[in-house]
């Protein structure tokens, strides 16, 4: 059975300004995910891989702050609405307690701005690992969160 974390926010500025430096601009990432508690990395650096181009099917290669890499596959990418992605690689951690993880990002305009919402699946390996894969997904979400404040502050600078 799935873990579900979300996180979400509301941004001053247009969708489809917030949808480019939140998830149009893949070197944004670095400033953005910073991590949470030591036990979930920030992000150290993010790049497209093959032609650089974000779209569906593409990969993102991403470096985390605590030196891992990570691969993920660019499922849908309809600005300014919809950033999807899942994992083609994962970090030591994430590969001994998951089988996939599948992540949504979602702009809706709102009477302030726009609203994101970051949701993430998690699948858990099996039931001996998920009461810890649950306790990482929680601060997982905390990570989350602070990602979308830092966007947030970012597009009100």
């Amino acid at each position: 059975m799935s873990i579900e974390v979300n996180a979400s926010v509301t941004v001053a500025g247009h969708p489809d300004a917030v949808f480019t430096e939140a998830a149009g601009k893949v070197e944004n990432l670095a400033r953005f995910f910073t991590g949470y508690a030591g036990i979930i990395p920030g992000i150290r650096e993010a790049r497209l891989e093959g032609d650089g181009v974000m779209r569906a099917g593409a990969l993102r290669r991403v470096q985390l702050s605590d030196g891992s890499v990570i691969k993920e596959r660019i499922l849908r990418f309809e600005p300014p609405q919809i950033h999807a992605y899942d994992m083609v690689e994962m970090n030591t951690l994430q590969k001994l307690l998951c089988t996939n993880m599948e992540s949504t990002w979602r702009f809706s305009p709102t009477g302030a701005g726009t609203r994101i919402d970051w949701h993430y699946r998690i699948d858990p390996r099996n039931g001996l690992v998920r009461p810890l894969c649950l306790v990482v997904a929680r601060l997982f979400e905390r990570a989350m969160q602070r990602c979308l404040n830092n966007i947030a502050e970012a597009c009100r600078a």
